[in-house]
């Protein structure tokens, strides 16, 4: 699962911050030594204000401003710029004393396992009033030191004023006036209300065209007029229209204008620069330093005034506390965020696994149209070429016996009579082949099981195929085991039995014996029926149970390729199992197993698989 990462929201580098070399000296250095030392390493601990450190002033490369004090591995004290001010101001002498005497022996320290982030050092500064603070490990071996100088290295305000808005920090109580004030009202405003600025403001129905409209950041503010008179507190629905500020006062006074006299319309700065309550306090800073203004007006929608962002509310931004406050707000929008993104990912990955399987089945329903189609176009052929023929036999013998029964010898005429038997019953028997095909299809086969004298029924078989069989085929049957109790559907089984004693002596070299066996054991009849014909490639035993299909080596041995799927699903009727093995050219075996009675299982025992 993803893991958040806020250091791109609030947290710089930690490890830059840290000063893994600050510079070490013995209790037992002199103080002048020390001072030299630290001079020569331009080390500055000037700022004082730790938001100060944060103004958006280019930083400049200062040293830790301070020295710690080592006696082996353990920190004794610590020494800092300000305790030199400290002593020149009392007048300490500093010749001929060491740095023992006026270090800080109580040194604040932090645990390296505590430390968290730069916001944390930042507040234990100000807690105890430090600007220095060594890394400690658990036995109290220094690690390094943090000081305002590194900290102000690697923190970077972009990342704070990004996620935080103008809303959070803006000032709602601003001091406004109307146009029509003096600018001596105004400076009595500024000194009651203790600010540096007061927003000139209009009510809407009494905009003035003559003023300049000036812009607002995704909101223009229109121009108001004339306001009776001037007010403590924003009135709701007023617009912003100038501003005059402390600094614009001492240039009038210093212009020599006369206060009273000159209303604020006359001198207010405009246009305005405006924000939204919702514009980032980065978008606030970038409109600052970009028109070098120190106050921006908020307004709404409707350019109503809602407050106002000056520098020091920015600067504000930085307290650590607040840093506290807005990382936690931060984390807590970050981890929303990402169940938010779990929950889209596992519906993304449910929605995929759907169009999966809506795939998978559109591929399916693909192969299948395609089956049918192969399966039409077979089928077309098949009744194309397998009626075609015999009824071109059936014509050309029919119209040699018309024209020509006076000239033929009897032998002939029974000849060409015995063809067109044969011929209609070949076609007779595609017409059965299509119509259990037809059945076998919608699911409308009937499977009848009754008492039934198996022995005789192969018998007979075996007498009505060696009668039709034009190639004096030996078909050489035997019969095994009791066969008394079986229940078997007859019809269904004279298909099974009569088809494979067909394609045996139809795929076999004439006169070759062909050989039939019937087992009854363990309350199942296990058929065999080999014979020593052209055999069946091994590419092509799997498929051999499809319609239409023949193997490949058949040559121009007529059929349709439907009958051994119909007596795959006879035998599948009987909820029995059926399996050939060949060899081309050496011969082939097919073996049907049945339950003599509709109760019995086949044994898994005497499977045999394709």
């Amino acid at each position: 699962m993803l893991q958040p990462n806020y250091l791109p929201f609030y947290s710089p580098d930690l490890e830059q911050a840290i000063n893994r070399s600050p510079m070490v000296v013995s209790p037992d250095t002199p103080l002048i030594d020390v001072i030299t030392q630290m001079a020569q390493s331009r080390a500055s601990c000037a700022l004082t204000d730790v938001t100060a450190s944060m103004a958006f002033s280019p930083l400049d490369d200062v040293g830790d401003g301070c020295v710690l004090v080592m006696e082996g591995e353990q920190l004794r004290g610590i020494f800092s710029e300000r305790d030199v001010v400290h002593l020149c101001a009392a007048g300490v002498k500093i010749v001929d004393i060491t740095i023992a005497e006026v270090m800080t022996n109580a040194v604040i320290t932090l645990v390296q396992s505590e430390f968290r982030d730069l916001f944390q050092v930042l507040s234990l500064m100000q807690k105890h009033g430090i600007r220095h603070l060594p890394l400690v490990d658990a036995t109290g071996q220094v690690l390094g030191l943090l000081s305002h100088g590194s900290i102000r290295k690697v923190l970077q305000p972009v990342n704070l004023l990004k996620a935080r808005s103008v809303l959070e920090v803006m000032i709602r109580g601003v001091v406004t006036a109307p146009p029509t004030a003096s600018l001596l009202s105004l400076a009595e405003l500024m000194s009651r209300n203790k600010v540096s600025c007061v927003v000139i403001t209009q009510m809407p129905e009494t905009l003035n065209p003559d003023l300049t409209e000036g812009p607002v950041h995704g909101v223009p503010i229109s121009p108001p007029a004339s306001h009776p008179q001037s007010q403590s507190h924003r009135e709701s629905g007023s617009i912003a229209v100038g501003i005059v500020t402390e600094r614009d006062l001492v240039q009038f006074h210093a212009l020599d204008l006369d206060l009273s006299a000159t209303a604020a319309e006359v001198v207010m700065s405009q246009p305005l620069f405006s924000l939204t309550p919702h514009d980032s306090l980065w978008n606030a800073h970038q409109i600052m330093k970009q028109w070098s203004v120190r106050r921006l007006v908020v307004v709404s929608e409707q350019g109503e005034l809602l407050g106002i962002v000056t520098q020091s509310t920015l600067l504000q931004a930085f307290d650590p506390m607040e840093m506290y406050r807005v990382i936690e707000i931060l984390q807590q929008s970050v981890e929303e965020q990402l169940v938010e993104l779990t929950e889209t990912n596992e519906l993304l990955q449910k929605e995929i696994v759907e169009r999966q399987q809506a795939q998978e089945e559109l591929n399916r329903a693909l192969a299948k149209e395609k089956e049918l189609n192969a399966l039409k176009s077979s089928f077309s052929s098949m009744v194309t070429h397998e009626f075609r023929n015999p009824l071109t036999s059936i014509l050309c013998a029919s119209q040699l016996l018309e024209r020509f029964a006076d000239k033929i010898s009897e032998e002939q005429r029974l000849n060409y009579l015995k063809m067109i038997q044969n011929t209609a019953e070949y076609m007779d028997q595609m017409i059965d082949d299509l119509l259990v095909l037809g059945r076998v299809e919608n699911r409308k086969l009937d499977y009848e099981p009754e008492s039934l004298d198996i022995v005789k029924l192969c018998q007979d078989l075996v007498e009505e195929r060696q009668f039709s069989d034009p190639e004096h085929h030996s078909i050489r049957f035997q019969a095994i085991g009791p066969t008394e109790q079986a229940c078997l559907d007859e019809k269904l089984l004279r298909y099974i039995l009569g088809n494979l004693l067909t394609n045996a002596c139809k795929y076999s070299p004439p006169n070759s014996p062909i050989y039939f066996d019937l087992i009854c054991q363990d309350n199942q009849a296990i058929f065999k029926i080999r014979d020593g014909g052209i055999g069946i490639p091994a590419e092509d035993l799997k498929q051999l149970f499809q319609s239409f299909y023949r193997a490949r080596n058949v040559g121009k041995i007529p059929g349709t390729g439907l009958g051994l799927t119909i007596v795959k699903n006879c035998v599948e009727a009987h909820h029995g199992q059926i399996a050939v093995e060949s060899e081309v050219n050496l011969g082939t075996t097919f073996t049907v197993t049945l339950p003599l009675t509709p109760e019995a299982p086949v044994d898994s025992a005497v499977r045999h698989f394709i």
